[in-house]
């Protein structure tokens, strides 16, 4: 089929709804209808008129309203062990144990839910700013999935009254779909996730919506729905909301789905879709007005639901001006969520959308940052586009010297490398030049690399059986150079995002190992670990803050991911003990203590997580509005790494803290033993993180 053919029929099979269609389209076909979520892929237009091949899809329940915990309430950025499966798990089908039911009765599902104290952590945004991120109280979360079951036609439906939006929800999302490169892999997982029932499957499902649209803002740039707007409009003005979810007033949302006149002559009525979305995020965020939480996707859909009214607004004033400036013809605009992109022909219509833009959005109390306000004249190539385009190619020229393409691309070969050093260093130079030439520095780059190699480290290891490993050497040379740059990349500018992909390099370089190269998979485990070593002792310690509930997610997670090394490989106690202190939180203290397990060489590191988890669990009188104290809880009486009379202790406080009768240590320890198969927010001794990670990139948004 050739680019216009395929376009037609996607557009065709899009309005039967049999399928979904990621990128959007052009000329007279431009409709916010036709924006298919990039999420949603099956058929995917490569460039050359192909749709790419073995990308699989599952139906989804759509009747299990609970798959909302696993894919709405929880940030993308959390450790490698922590998800909201065992919660799902336990709230569907829960023993029925009278201790378990009173933890689930009080904790989760509570008739009279008062205010809710998130757990809000901070990250690294880059290597200045800091960014905070917010974990829901469960009996929030449980809320919002009551409101979905309820709402969640409607909040489609105000989800498409713009046509500038390119990344919305449009329907109940019907179809899992999961990436071809993580099939190639299938075989290092544990656990056959092509396989699993329904309900697992939910809990991979990437959102509960299908979304129209980019789900990522570079698919836009590389569409050709914006080569189509530069063939069109000569002027690109780039608006950017300045804290945007930090401004977000929530009575707001009453403003965009009715009006603030109606609303406020309104005021004792609070039935509305609006205002019972604005209580939801209000009492999850303990009752404030001024803010939403940053993080769950819910948050994202309050945000596109006031956008899209401003959306509309400015469009509406556009039209109604004399004469009118008509959108398509005279100007065009894309937002993907809080960033906006207008699109003109002349300066003076660039300068009059902008006015009533920032006019319209401060209506609502959010406001344009004037520092970053750019824009560009044809052709619309941004600095960072640029350094990518640059990068690339240099990624490319390095692999090609060791690496053979077989298998339409879906098989890399390694060839002999004659001097890794030399390879290596002459890849690096290449991007210190790219990087210097554009006057950026390694954050522009570095999680575009680690990403793209980790890719064609999953290529490299895409094989069926031990024959088809020509040349050893050839294999284990390349994987280690690869390791190398990730590690340098990675020292360099850490991420979050760039956390997950080095983790999966880890982790799918060691069972490869094991599986294809035994005799090698000790060597290569000890680089690694030397590698890692050399991360947490080195530069990286600058980027932690001494600022409280900071998470080193960027360390946590390689940690965790040499978790996979084996015992033979362990870090050393005083690295660990770098990464807590005397104010842990939730994150730290339940990922050292996966880490460490019972090991004796770390009794002394478990000893300070024993304590930090103590005093948290010391007073539960606010376990019930609190979701750091109630994570750690959940977790604690469910971790096979703590003693039974540690536990014992947390539940008769539970129970006194809600003014019940303390069960007699017989059903206590009946409890606890069953604990230990019904995990919540970390399952403690059958997780994957494979496949934890595999939902992580499923989930990759914004």
């Amino acid at each position: 089929m050739e680019g216009p053919a395929i376009y037609s029929f996607a557009i065709q099979m899009i309005h039967k709804e049999e399928i979904y269609c990621s990128g959007a389209f052009d000329g007279a076909t431009r409709k916010k209808s036709t924006y298919i979520s990039q999420k949603s892929v099956f058929l995917r237009y490569n460039g050359a008129g192909n749709m790419s091949k073995g990308i699989m899809r599952e139906k989804i329940r759509k009747d299990d309203f609970l798959r909302i915990l696993s894919t709405e309430t929880l940030p993308y950025e959390t450790p490698l062990i922590h998800s909201n499966d065992g919660f799902h798990k336990n709230i569907k089908d829960g023993d029925k144990n009278e201790i378990f039911v009173a933890i689930i009765n009080n904790i989760i599902k509570q008739q009279n839910l008062k205010p809710t104290i998130p757990y809000k952590y901070k990250i690294r945004k880059n290597t200045t700013e800091l960014r905070t991120l917010a974990i829901i109280h469960p009996a929030s979360q449980l809320k919002f999935v009551e409101f979905y079951k309820k709402y969640g036609k409607l909040i489609c439906h105000f989800c498409n009254s713009s046509a500038f939006s390119i990344r919305a929800p449009y329907k109940v999302a019907s179809t899992f779909f999961y990436k071809n490169s993580w099939e190639n892999i299938s075989e290092f997982k544990r656990g056959d996730v092509s396989n699993v029932d329904t309900d697992q499957l939910t809990k991979h499902s990437s959102s509960y919506f299908a979304y129209r649209g980019h789900d990522r803002l570079f698919k836009f740039y590389n569409s050709k729905d914006f080569l189509n707007i530069e063939k069109d409009y000569g002027i690109f003005l780039c608006l950017d909301v300045s804290k945007c979810f930090d401004s977000i007033y929530t009575h707001s949302i009453a403003w965009a789905t009715k009006s603030k006149e109606n609303t406020k002559s309104n005021l004792r009525i609070t039935t509305t879709f609006g205002q019972v979305f604005d209580s939801l995020m209000q009492q999850s965020n303990y009752n404030e007005t001024n803010g939403i939480l940053i993080g769950p996707e819910i948050s994202r859909i309050f945000a596109e639901i006031i956008f899209q009214r401003i959306d509309s607004t400015v469009e509406q004033r556009l039209d109604s001006l004399r004469p009118s400036a008509t959108n398509g013809k005279d100007y065009t605009i894309r937002r993907y969520v809080d960033d906006i992109f207008i699109f003109a022909k002349t300066n003076e219509h660039i300068k009059l959308i902008a006015e009533i833009y920032t006019e319209e959005l401060n209506n609502y109390n959010l406001h344009v940052n004037r520092n970053k306000v750019i824009q560009y004249s044809r052709p619309f190539f941004s600095t960072k586009s640029r350094v990518i385009t640059e990068t690339n190619f240099a990624i490319n020229t390095f692999s090609d010297n060791f690496l053979d393409s077989r298998e339409n691309n879906e098989r890399l070969i390694p060839k002999r490398i004659y001097n890794s050093k030399k390879l290596t260093k002459s890849f690096i130079d290449s991007v210190k030049s790219i990087c210097s030439s554009n006057q950026v520095d390694y954050d522009s780059v570095s999680s575009y690399i680690i990403s793209a190699i980790t890719n064609r480290i999953k290529k490299i290891i895409n094989i069926k059986t031990p024959e088809e490993i020509e040349v050893t050497s050839h294999y284990t040379d390349a994987l280690d150079t690869l390791t190398e740059v990730l590690f340098f990349f990675y020292t360099t500018a850490p991420s979050v995002n760039a956390s997950y992909k080095l983790s999966t390099s880890i982790i799918l370089i060691s069972r490869f190992t094991k599986k294809y190269l035994p005799e090698h998979n000790a060597s290569i485990n000890q680089r690694i670990h030397e590698l890692t070593l050399q991360l947490l002792t080195g530069d990286l310690i600058y980027f932690k803050s001494t600022t409280r509930n900071f998470v080193y997610l960027e360390a946590l997670n390689i940690v965790l991911a040499c978790s996979e090394l084996g015992v033979d490989c362990m870090l050393p106690t005083v690295v660990l003990n770098e990464l807590l202190t005397a104010q842990s939180s939730y994150y730290d203290l339940m990922s050292c203590l996966y880490y460490i397990k019972n090991l004796e060489a770390y009794s002394p590191t478990k000893t300070m997580v024993e304590r930090g988890i103590d005093l948290s669990l010391r007073d539960l009188s606010d376990l019930l509005t609190n979701t750091e104290k109630a994570c750690i809880f959940l977790d604690s009486i469910s971790c096979p790494y703590l003693d039974d009379n540690r536990k014992s202790k947390y539940i008769k406080r539970f129970y006194r803290s809600i003014g019940q009768k303390i069960p007699n240590d017989q059903q206590i320890n009946g409890f606890l033993k069953k604990a230990l198969t019904m995990p919540w927010f970390i399952n403690w001794t059958e997780i994957d993180l494979l496949n934890m990670l595999e939902k992580k990139e499923l989930k990759e948004v914004y």
